[in-house]
């Protein structure tokens, strides 16, 4: 991660050790409002993370095996991000993308709509893949929550449920990050804390990282929750000039350790 140190990024590697970043790209529109996907792939390779969790990818509507001008999109960003080869992406309106330096598998990729007649303002939904990590297998839910209350307190309870956090092959370590639209003294974050761990609680930070405006981050909606097992060594919000302009939100990087099995 020597290309992260001019940047404010930089974290160094030790062995078990991985980071992580969460990034809304606010389907790549600045605060200048250009579209730029070099600018987003420039915030990503500045940090150096070994998995990339984005929200709000556009025109991500196409199922992740057809293709199309989203897919395209995510295989421009994963060649001009630092080594991001193996990726995934989720099909919903604003589409949530995964990638990794290492190996992994698609579980599974879906809605997280209610099944009756109300209809989430804008469609949400979630990603989940089986990342191979130092002979272990990293599970990493990407989500992205809805505006308002009423869908949220639906999704959080999908997103927990069966299907997904508490499905069997949810197995611990687990790691669930994305744009939560909810503050951390929300009952949507008391759910999810309940369900695993908020990273920055664990470091002592508070709630001053703020992740959003990016222009004048005050307040946070971008989370990152763990299972006990992986060990929260250091977290980062770049605020520079450049991640000030390429999206709504700051970005996201916790460097996170796998705890040595018995």
């Amino acid at each position: 991660m020597e290309a992260a140190k001019d940047a404010g990024c930089a974290m160094s590697d030790q062995d078990r050790s991985f980071t992580i970043m969460t990034y809304n790209v606010h389907r790549l529109i600045g605060n200048d409002r250009c579209s730029s996907a070099s600018r987003i792939a420039e915030v990503i390779h500045s940090c150096g993370p070994d998995i990339v969790c984005l929200q709000e990818l556009p025109g991500a509507r196409v199922r992740p095996e057809v293709g199309g001008p989203c897919q395209d999109l995510v295989h421009e960003l994963a060649l001009l991000t630092t080594g991001e080869r193996h990726y995934f992406l989720e099909r919903e309106r604003w589409g949530k993308v995964v990638l990794s330096r290492f190996p992994m598998r698609l579980v599974q990729a879906g809605g997280l709509h209610p099944q009756n007649r109300y209809r989430t303002v804008v469609p949400r939904g979630v990603i989940w893949v089986e990342i191979d990590l130092f002979g272990q297998k990293l599970q990493v839910v990407n989500a992205h929550l809805g505006l308002t209350h009423r869908e949220r307190n639906y999704q959080v309870r999908v997103l927990t449920g069966p299907e997904w956090l508490s499905h069997p092959d949810c197995r611990p370590p687990v790691v669930l990050c994305g744009d939560f639209n909810t503050l951390p003294s929300s009952t949507i974050h008391k759910r999810l804390k309940n369900a695993l761990m908020d990273e920055q609680e664990k470091l002592k930070f508070g709630h001053n990282q703020f992740t959003f405006p990016s222009k004048l981050p005050m307040v946070r909606f971008d989370h990152v929750f763990v299972s006990p097992d992986l060990v929260v060594e250091d977290e980062l919000i770049p605020r520079t000039r450049l991640t000030g302009v390429a999206s709504d939100h700051l970005p996201l990087v916790v460097r996170l350790r796998l705890a040595v099995t018995p």
